[in-house]
């Protein structure tokens, strides 16, 4: 996105320094006023079906340019579909008359024992899930997000065939599997823009860059090759995935993770991690391990379903639970556990070579934090770091400012525009039409119609 900004070398000093400061306290008075706590791991979600570097060196300076990213930079569900079901069979349900329509859904009971949940993605005798991102098994929350999208997928070609919805597709039962995914991934890419960003980013800005997209595509239809009114997020091509907001300004999720969790009436304070790898441990919420029974979630618990008060994620700013202040060996890359997440965050964006915090304000037009909020001496600020910071000072600690929030709604906007078969661009004025109220569809509507009966 600033391609012409010089990377920030940032001191490994101010680096370990950063890292010790960026732990907070324990209790409810960190909690976030209104952001229900499944948002943070429907953040992850999003972020694995758009990146994926297996490649790139944690302490060696990478080039930017060269690096692949191994997720397609589109909001498509790659993670849950995989590339089909003719290259990924294992995927699908191969049974019945609607083999390879529906996607796989595990049963660890049946296959595990009776400490586990009947319903979990599916997986091997090994007990590793089947699925087209294994990072979509790296804990239970994001594991039964996953789950619910699987869920999803069937039961909305379920209702089809069925008979409802007929205005919503072709009627063609050899096109069902294709006319579901479409459904399904449109009603994802209006949760991302009409629920997700809007919670998250300044108020009002989404609103005013989808009318830059909409004019713009009016500019189009007229025979002109004009590109949006946005500040930075250009590409020629095939789209890609900015390091600003992968390696920077989309790490602000880690912000927003609670040191435990309550999952249900009967786990109510289940922690990150465990010090020992133990399948039957219902204490913690590690993954890659068949689904425990114990660890079922209540979905009421972390959206706003309207039957409770879900429990919400943490402030937005530059503290992080204190559990991600020391990563174990099986949650830290190799050779770096017992590092905290900051420290490894930190320690990406200048192996990256991103800019400082300071330098891209100043490109987007926006005035630099003053250092009485960055508390760095008058030193140049690392920009996730920045981007933290400016959520706390400028955010109120419930949104991003106008760096972050810049960054991330230029781009999630910018690769649906650039996506031919989104929503945006294939039928503007679509809206969804599982929920109650289809202006109004959101991640709650989305896992209750999924989950539902």
């Amino acid at each position: 996105m600033f391609p012409d900004l010089e990377p920030y070398e940032v001191p490994l000093d101010l680096i370990d320094d950063l890292a010790g400061r960026m732990v907070e306290g324990d209790g409810a008075e960190f909690d976030h006023p209104d952001l229900p706590a499944g948002y943070t791991y429907f953040g992850q979600f999003l972020d694995h079906d758009l990146t994926f570097d297996p490649v790139s060196n944690l302490r060696a300076p990478n080039d930017p340019g060269q690096l692949e990213d191994f997720r397609t930079p589109r909001l498509d569900l790659d993670a849950v579909y995989g590339s089909g079901p003719r290259d990924m069979p294992y995927l699908y349900d191969q049974q019945g008359e609607l083999r390879g329509a529906l996607l796989l859904i595990g049963d660890s009971r049946a296959e595990f024992g009776g400490s586990f949940a009947v319903e979990d993605l599916p997986r091997n005798m090994q007990g590793q899930a089947l699925v087209g991102d294994p990072r979509n098994d790296e804990n239970a929350i994001i594991s039964q997000l996953h789950l619910a999208f699987l869920k999803l997928h069937n039961r909305v070609a379920c209702a089809l065939l069925g008979g409802e919805h007929s205005d919503h597709w072709s009627g063609d039962p050899a096109g069902l599997f294709w006319e579901v995914q479409r459904i399904v991934r449109w009603h994802y890419q209006w949760v991302v823009v009409r629920d997700f960003l809007p919670r998250v980013v300044p108020e009002g800005l989404i609103e005013e860059l989808l009318v830059r997209v909409s004019e713009s595509q009016r500019t189009r239809h007229r025979g002109t090759r004009s590109q949006p009114e946005r500040r930075r997020f250009r590409f020629d091509g095939e789209p890609f995935m900015p390091v600003e907001f992968s390696v920077g300004a989309y790490r602000f999720g880690h912000s927003l993770v609670r040191p435990s969790y309550e999952l249900n009436a009967r786990a109510t304070r289940v922690r990150l991690f465990a010090a020992h790898s133990d399948p039957l441990d219902a204490g913690h919420l590690g993954g890659s391990r068949p689904l425990l029974d114990r660890l079922v979630i209540d979905w009421d618990r972390f959206l706003d379903l309207a039957r409770r008060r879900p429990q919400h994620t943490r402030q937005l700013d530059t503290k992080l639970a204190g559990p991600l202040a020391s990563l174990p060996a099986g949650v830290a890359p190799p050779g770096e556990a017992r590092r905290s997440l900051a420290w490894l965050n930190l320690l990406r964006g200048r192996a990256m070579g991103l800019p400082s915090g300071q330098d891209v304000a100043e490109a987007l037009g926006e005035p630099q934090l003053h250092d009485e909020d960055l508390g760095l001496g008058g030193a140049p600020a690392p920009l996730w770091y920045y981007v933290l910071a400016e959520a706390a000072a400028r955010g109120g600690k419930r949104r991003l400012g106008p760096v972050g929030g810049r960054i991330l709604a230029e781009v999630i906007l910018g690769l649906l525009e650039a996506d031919s078969q989104s929503f945006i661009n294939a039928n503007p004025t679509w809206t969804p039409f599982l929920g109650n109220e289809p202006d109004r569809f959101t991640l709650a509507d989305l896992v209750r119609y999924a989950t539902g009966p």
